[in-house]
């Protein structure tokens, strides 16, 4: 009771990942307290009066306004690094998952090749090993677009990561506007 002061109310607008909006406070009393943006919205919640003209002596409530745009900014890069990270990490997983799962069937057709190349040798008649050697060779065909189909992955898995990047850099040019409602100064009767 008794308490006086002056209280801003500015909104601030954020374009980065998303478009985001603050409501932010910047008040003092007249005893040179600084009030926290809690603070101010209860008292925004109380009951008022007009009881005339502005008094035009404001004190300078920019250096209040400019630490909590900065909160609020500082806030916005945290929740976006975070994004990032998370981000990349499903990329990078599901790029293990897939290559483990290639490599996989590498091994299996490695496998298959190594008995198919026992079984020709050990193959009695010539027109066995014939069909063996062409089964080998299909195996081996098989083998090498697998390999390809690997690479080809890897390189488009990087190309997905490349531009996710490009498009987290594009949207991280942080923009901010502020603007001003209104000032007032309030009293606690």
């Amino acid at each position: 009771m008794g308490t006086s002061g002056w209280i801003e109310l500015a909104k601030l607008t954020v374009e980065a990942l998303d478009t985001e909006e603050f409501l932010l406070f910047a008040a003092i009393t007249d005893a040179g307290d600084v009030l926290d943006q809690e603070v101010c919205e209860k008292v925004m919640l109380l009951p008022a009066l007009v009881k005339g003209p502005v008094r035009m002596d404001t004190p300078n409530l920019a250096p209040i306004r400019e630490r909590q745009v900065k909160e609020r900014i500082q806030s916005v890069e945290q929740r976006n690094a975070r994004f990032f990270d998370e981000e990349v990490l499903k990329l990078d997983r599901w790029a293990d998952d897939l290559k483990l799962g290639l490599e996989r069937e590498l091994k299996e057709i490695d496998k298959e090749i190594k008995e198919t190349r026992r079984a020709a040798q050990m193959a009695a008649s010539l027109t066995e090993k014939l069909a063996a050697q062409k089964r080998l060779r299909q195996i081996e065909d098989k083998r090498n677009r697998k390999r390809r189909e690997l690479y080809n992955e890897q390189d488009r898995i990087d190309e997905q990561r490349d531009a996710l990047i490009r498009k987290i850099e594009r949207q991280l040019k942080q923009q901010h506007d502020i603007q001003f409602a209104f000032v007032v100064h309030w009293e606690i009767m």
